[in-house]
């Protein structure tokens, strides 16, 4: 399951309209002067301090890229991406995709049933 996840990543991300929201919100950052960007992930690597600690930097940072992804409607454009693919991973991986919803299923029962067992 983990691996269809990934791979809807890496897949939407070579997505034309993802590719075209990614450059128009890396153009944004560049303009707020932010350059070097162009990958959203690195942004959330910007300004992190060794305390845990967001410094005026970083805030400054995280609040202009939400502002670029508002402005470009990366979200909404890559979740629409991923989204077409996965719906094609899940129909043509359906009985793998049951048959692990059922074995959960079971080990969710199992697992309350123990919870219950020892609350008494």
């Amino acid at each position: 399951m983990a691996q269809l996840a990934g791979d809807s990543l890496v897949q939407s991300m070579k997505d034309d309209k993802v590719i075209k929201a990614i450059a128009a919100r890396s153009a944004c950052m560049d303009g707020k002067g932010h350059a070097g960007l162009a990958d959203p992930y690195k942004a959330m690597d910007q300004g992190v301090t060794n305390d845990g600690k967001p410094s005026q930097e970083s805030i400054a940072l995280a609040i202009d890229d939400i502002d670029c992804k508002k402005q470009t409607d990366l979200v909404k454009i890559w979740f629409d991406a991923e989204s077409a693919i996965q719906d094609k991973q899940i129909a043509n991986n359906k009985t793998q995709l049951t048959g692990i919803k059922a074995q959960r299923g079971k080990e969710i029962t199992a697992a309350r049933k123990e919870t219950a067992a020892y609350a008494q």
